[in-house]
């Protein structure tokens, strides 16, 4: 008899073991939440990751509008990351809609706003002497039908834009020089901002003006191969259309430093092109 009363006891603090595994696991679940409720994403190019980090990480995804919107979740299975899983949102046309994710085992419901704006690109400067396009500012330039561009200071990126304006592609020829001279096409960036005699960025009751740059394809200080690909990428500008075969240039390391100069002065502007994403709420 002692026996089994012995084996009795053993079995039912198996059980409760087991049910306390349980329940430290249910417990150990943090409940499902974001700290934002609203992202930005730009049309086309690329995407944006939001990490789960909390909750049971098993969600399940449901779009307003799916014609503006396509978002995929993965789980993480690597146990090293803090995160569970992550959702890619992508954008298919301009315009804003509302994702709701749900957490199906603690029944948790969050529901965020993502607005899906134009493509843009970012021209980061690094080194300058011009007056207006300052070390330390950062140009974004977007593919809408008035490219618009926006000029913020990188210290105070989420204040407002130095300016708002208008830019403009184009190339120039040049024949070159030597015996054999070959047509170069120089591509050209043009940006209209209200500046005074001095060409300091002026007051915005004055009129803007157009202001040409060149960008630096040859020669020591040359800007990357890549610029153009990248622009023509992300900004729509068709260089073939613009150049024909003119605009060639040789294969340089990979990087997307863009180096603009102002035809006849000693205006220098260096700067790297980046998708880095610009302030919420700026675009349309």
């Amino acid at each position: 008899m002692n026996k089994l009363i012995i084996l009795f006891l053993s079995i039912m603090s198996l059980f409760v073991v087991a049910c306390s595994d349980d329940d430290n696991k249910s417990e150990s679940i943090t409940p499902f939440g974001f700290e934002k409720n609203y992202y930005e994403i730009r049309l086309g190019r690329d995407h944006t990751s939001i990490s789960i980090t909390n909750g049971s990480g098993d969600i399940s995804l449901a779009i307003e509008d799916e014609e503006i919107l396509k978002a995929l979740y993965s789980k993480c299975n690597d146990k090293e990351d803090n995160r569970k899983g992550y959702i890619d949102l992508y954008g298919l046309q301009k315009g804003a809609t509302t994702l709701t994710i749900t957490d199906n085992v603690t029944k948790d419901v969050e529901t965020v706003e993502v607005k899906v704006t134009d493509c843009y690109l970012a021209y980061a400067i690094a080194h300058s002497n011009h007056p207006v396009l300052e070390t330390g500012t950062i140009l974004f330039l977007v593919n809408n039908q008035t490219r618009d561009y926006y000029l913020f200071t990188e210290d105070n990126i989420y204040n407002r834009p130095l300016v708002k304006g208008s830019s403009d592609f184009f190339v120039t020829f040049d024949s070159g020089i030597g015996p054999s001279p070959r047509l170069h096409a120089i591509p050209n960036l043009r940006l209209t901002y209200p500046s005074d005699d001095d060409g300091n960025l002026a007051n915005s009751n004055i009129t803007a003006t157009p202001h040409d740059f060149q960008i630096e394809l040859w020669g020591e200080n040359a800007s990357s191969s890549y610029v153009l690909e990248a622009i023509q990428a992300y900004l729509g500008v068709d260089w073939i259309e613009l150049a024909g075969n003119a605009l060639t240039k040789s294969v340089a390391p990979i990087d997307m430093t863009m180096i603009m100069t102002v035809p006849n002065t000693a205006y220098q502007i260096t700067g790297v092109l980046s998708t880095v994403s610009i302030p919420e709420h700026v675009l349309d």
